[in-house]
């Protein structure tokens, strides 16, 4: 089953201070700071020395809300919702972006992830992919955690499958 896009939740609500938004065109900017972040291009993109402008983020944006569910991770602050990254469920690929490095390393990647997985089941996702750069042990970490297994490997990354 591939996912078109119309098929997404409003919400998912991971915790009280945890939830995954549906992202629309006008949320891009919220993204420009996360693709302007070194650390984030490097571990998500394999870019050293390039940034991501608006133009690019709406292709990247575009390209993955056509093959899956394109979502806003938010976390609740004392003045409200806050988007600190982005993920997508699809057939094709699981990319996670977690952009504001104060959340890194708090486990919120794995709430975000296993609610995704949660999701794929009841909607009856056959498998999702996710491809991580061999140097991000974070990552390969986290997905293999979660029942991903390595299904192949190229000079520069890992390729991960899990079946539903």
């Amino acid at each position: 089953m591939e996912l078109q896009g119309n098929t997404c939740l409003e919400i998912i609500q991971i915790e009280n201070n945890l939830r995954l938004r549906i992202l629309q065109e006008e949320d891009y900017k919220l993204a420009l700071p996360w693709y302007h972040n070194e650390k984030v291009m490097y571990y998500s993109e394999g870019a050293k020395d390039k940034v991501y402008n608006i133009e690019k983020i709406r292709c990247m944006y575009n390209y993955l809300s056509g093959i899956g569910e394109l979502y806003l991770i938010e976390i609740l602050e004392k003045d409200g919702w806050k988007a600190i990254g982005d993920v997508t469920l699809s057939e094709e690929n699981m990319p996670i972006v977690i952009g504001e490095e104060k959340y890194w390393g708090l486990g919120i990647g794995r709430k975000v992830i296993k609610k995704l997985l949660e999701r794929g089941n009841e909607i009856g996702l056959c498998k999702t992919k996710v491809e991580i750069y061999k140097y991000n042990n974070r990552s390969k970490n986290l997905f293999t955690s979660l029942g991903f297994t390595k299904v192949s490997e190229d000079e520069k990354s890992y390729k991960f499958e899990y079946e539903f």
